[in-house]
């Protein structure tokens, strides 16, 4: 049972939900009874939770940094409480997030989906289940896996890969991707897939039926005989998981395999389902409420329970346990909560095992509250007074966060932001969000993407002294969803250098094909391009103004 013994064990189980939850928790624990990130995904699809990846690591980096832990790979079983009844609650609620901001207002969008509907049926347009997209030259998927397997089970398909990729094909395989009831794409890794990267996060943004297949690397990694370095393989490691995130937050399964993969095809179109319907049993990783922010809850209950720990001793006595249960609910614990549990005092981790239990199990809160309210001593309504008052700054908090135009795009040594954008912006009196900073690493994903989903207009400079493979994905994944977008691309230079590492001519030519592919999606849904940085800021400028300010008043 784990490092947990009977003495611990039985303060953390409060009813019948925490052992029934315990019980799938201390059958996955390791030695030091903790469960590990790799294993937290099963273990939630087990009874019926599918997380997004990027939602996994966010909320194991916010356990283990807000409680000291070290290394950050873990969560606890009270935390594992906090998790699962939150994401049940939301399931039952069918909680399908906010509208991004930057979504374009309803006249405009109309327009854009009529005019992504007449390509889509134009008369001349071949007819085509699946349109086979993705990794080219050197891969031999298609030849070799998936040609065989569609020409088996009788499905049509358009196979676009030919020897010499010319920039004038785009309008030819445009005509094909339109028209298809499943786009097959497969991410390998034998080549930097640039263009095929940032189709597919458009394509997974325009709410088409895309079954995406990434192939992780593994070094050492050699593309057109040229050994990758190290840095540019954390890049393309790190698009990977960007694209993987971007296909997830539409609740759309990423496959690690092709022969899953084209079996979830044949469903599809034999079955006449959804992507996201696929299930575990088809051989899919579900996705389910890809836009909940269950770390937001952890961190939650941690600063209610750090405020009525006025001692910092890391316990709460009984009475601070029931204020900082109605704090977090706004409801009180059941009367009939064992009398032993009032002489304890709790842990935070015993905190989030009674949180577990009861925050759910109410009949009519919001009466009880009412009945009992005038009759709370005053320290208890003092406090809830308090507890609301924070609660309207937290709103209040949110609501300054959101921010007018977020700047995404080049970052590492790119200084276009601080030389050119903020000043412009500063001087119109425009709130900005900038992402840039030294230290990334994975659980920023979920942070920045509530972020994007705030800011009402999206600025992407793509400059020429970056690779910017996971800009130019979320730059393309916004136009199709239909957001307020302004875009700055600059080609990279023969014998360019980023990092202090000189790109080869074939490394140039990869990047520079995804960067005229986000130009070529851009330009057919009717998104300004500009090449100067000044320029595109500009310009989103005017667009701010005339379309936000003449409704809001001045912006904040």
């Amino acid at each position: 049972m784990s490092n947990y013994d009977t003495a611990k064990l039985q303060p953390l189980l409060f009813g019948d939900k925490t052992r029934y939850l315990w019980e799938i928790f201390q059958r996955h624990v390791g030695s030091k009874g903790v469960l590990g990130h790799l294993q937290i995904r099963p273990v939630l699809n087990s009874i019926g939770l599918y997380p997004t990846q990027s939602q996994i690591y966010e909320l194991v980096h916010c356990a283990c940094e807000f409680s000291g832990r070290a290394p950050v790979d873990h969560i606890t079983f009270g935390e594992f409480c906090v998790l699962i009844v939150e994401l049940q609650h939301q399931y039952r609620i069918n909680s399908s997030g906010p509208r991004l901001r930057s979504q374009m207002k309803s006249k405009s969008a109309q327009s854009l989906e009529c005019h992504r509907l007449k390509r889509r049926f134009s008369d001349r347009a071949s007819r085509f289940q699946v349109f086979l997209g993705g990794s080219c030259n050197p891969t031999t998927w298609r030849h070799d896996i998936a040609i065989p397997f569609f020409k088996q089970n009788g499905i049509t398909f358009y196979n676009p890969q030919v020897n010499n990729w010319r920039p004038e094909l785009l309008e030819i395989e445009d005509q094909a991707k339109q028209t298809a009831e499943v786009l097959f794409f497969v991410v390998d890794n034998q080549t930097r897939s640039t263009a095929s990267m940032v189709e597919a996060a458009y394509l997974a943004g325009c709410g088409r039926q895309l079954i995406l297949v990434i192939k992780k690397f593994e070094p050492p990694v050699f593309i057109y005989g040229e050994k990758l370095s190290d840095r540019e393989l954390d890049d393309l490691d790190r698009s990977h998981a960007y694209l993987a995130d971007l296909v997830e937050r539409m609740s759309i399964p990423v496959f690690v395999d092709i022969h899953t993969a084209l079996q979830c095809t044949k469903r599809i179109l034999k079955s006449n389902l959804k992507v996201e319907d696929l299930s575990l049993a088809d051989g899919a990783q579900p996705v389910r409420c890809p836009q909940i922010r269950v770390a937001n809850e952890l961190l939650k209950v941690k600063d209610v329970f750090n405020t009525l720990d006025t001692s910092s001793l890391g316990r709460l006595s009984w009475e601070d346990v029931q204020l900082a249960f109605r704090a977090i609910t706004d409801h009180n614990l059941p009367k009939n909560v064992s009398s032993k549990l009032r002489s304890m005092t709790f842990t935070f981790e015993q905190f989030c095992c009674l949180l577990g239990e009861f925050r759910y199990h109410r009949k009519s809160a919001l009466q009880s509250f009412l009945r009992v309210f005038s009759q709370l001593p005053s320290k208890i309504t003092n406090f809830l007074h308090r507890s609301v008052s924070n609660r309207q700054q937290i709103s209040e908090s949110c609501r300054s966060r959101q921010r007018d135009i977020f700047l995404g795009g080049s970052c590492g040594n790119s200084r276009w932001r601080d030389d050119i954008a903020i000043p412009i912006l500063l001087k119109h009196g425009i709130s900005f969000y900038n992402p840039q900073m030294e230290d990334w690493n994975m659980h920023y994903i979920a942070l920045e993407a509530a972020v994007k989903d705030s800011c009402r207009l999206l600025l992407y400079v793509i400059t020429d002294d970056t690779r910017a493979m996971t800009s130019m994905l979320e730059a393309g994944h916004f136009i199709g969803q239909g957001c307020n977008i302004v875009l700055c691309i600059q080609d990279l230079q023969n014998g360019a250098q980023i990092d202090h590492e000189k790109l080869s001519p074939n490394a140039v030519a990869d990047y520079n094909r995804a960067r005229t592919y986000l130009a070529d999606l851009a330009n057919r849904d009717r998104v300004p391009v500009f090449d100067n940085v000044s320029e595109a800021v500009s310009c989103a400028v005017q667009r701010f103004i005339s379309e936000y300010t003449n409704h809001l008043g001045p912006p904040i």
